[in-house]
């Protein structure tokens, strides 16, 4: 029994990304600009997080997408500009 507790514990650990900075900053700043503004959209900065991060680590799919995303709101000068990064 404590062995397949072990077992399953390790598998958990082993499928959790591991976090960006990047991800973390943009999502961060994501939330501040939704909240300062008033923004309707329904937003969580750890779910943002998470995906961000798996989705970055998909080279073959996601990752150029994720990077163009990152760009976008890390040289946006305005939350209205953060927003509207796709």
């Amino acid at each position: 029994m404590r062995g397949l507790l072990l077992a399953v514990i390790s598998l958990c650990v082993a499928c959790t990304e591991p976090r960006s900075p990047a991800c973390k900053d943009s999502c961060k700043r994501e939330a501040e600009c939704i909240d300062q503004t008033g923004s309707k959209t329904p937003f969580d900065e750890k779910d943002c997080v998470a995906a961000c991060a798996v989705l970055e680590h998909d080279v073959e799919h996601s990752a150029a997408k994720v990077a163009h995303h990152l760009a976008c709101v890390t040289t946006a000068t305005t939350c209205a500009a953060v927003l509207e990064c796709k």
